[in-house]
């Protein structure tokens, strides 16, 4: 049995990963994760497969924290060159997102085709996998929050939430000013996403998989018009796939 851990900058999540499956997923605020792992205390827990984008500092005191414990080993998964024969094509491979790598790794060696992968956080992440299993690279696009706060000096706008309410597959201009920021920032990841996916799928001699992921992920899940796979666990699903191969 494995414990999986994502820890963000707004929230973190834990998980089992035992036999192939995820499973006891809780998520909690990044600043109180120190509470969440009473919940796990008592499971019989092997190894512990951790990724985080946090300060140095503070993953430092999150993993002494974990030690103290839990007496299990302990995989701090960070980007790197090439792992589980994925080879990463940033210029600085060690500032890819540690999260961002886990999910380009774990997701292509389940699926084994060029896949683009969104996963929308904090911030808005597109990263692109060749069929041959070579990152590419990406894009970062702002996430919703810091999105509407662009717009409280000039309407009062606090309590805006992204929300299904309505498609935008079909032309349908808003006739509110809360709509209209509501549907403009889903115009605009939705437009980004299918223009990012059209020119990937050109380069690729077989269709590309979308995988949608991250706190706002299953609402531009299905305002896309490309098919597309929503994972609502992204990154602890694809630690758990990692601890499958390390073993």
């Amino acid at each position: 049995m494995k414990l999986l851990i994502d820890i963000g900058n707004s929230n973190a999540k834990l998980g089992i990963w035992k036999y192939g499956k995820l499973s006891n997923v809780h998520v909690v605020e990044t600043q109180s994760i120190l509470k969440i792992f009473t919940k796990y205390k008592n499971q019989p827990i092997n190894e512990i497969f951790l990724t985080s984008v946090i300060s140095v500092k503070n993953n430092k005191k999150i993993l002494n924290h974990i030690k103290r414990k839990f007496n299990s080993k302990i995989y701090n998964m960070t980007s790197s060159e090439e792992l589980l024969g994925v080879k990463n094509k940033y210029k600085q491979p060690s500032k890819l997102g540690n999260d961002r790598w886990c999910a380009i790794v774990g997701l292509y060696k389940l699926y084994k085709k060029p896949i683009l992968i969104v996963n929308c956080g904090t911030a808005i992440s597109i990263d692109v996998v060749s069929i041959e299993g070579i990152y590419l690279g990406g894009y970062i696009l702002g996430g919703f929050d810091g999105y509407k706060m662009s717009f409280l000096k000039a309407h009062n706008l606090k309590k805006i939430k992204l929300n299904n309410t309505a498609s935008i597959k079909k032309f349908k201009p808003s006739k509110s000013t809360k709509e209209a920021i509501i549907e403009g920032y889903a115009l605009m990841i939705t437009s980004a996403i299918e223009k990012s996916y059209k020119d990937f799928s050109e380069s690729q001699t077989k269709k590309p998989l979308l995988i949608i992921g991250g706190g706002y992920g299953k609402i531009i899940s299905k305002r896309l018009s490309i098919k597309n796979k929503y994972e609502s666990n992204m990154v602890l699903k694809s630690l758990g796939l990692i601890s499958d191969y390390q073993d």
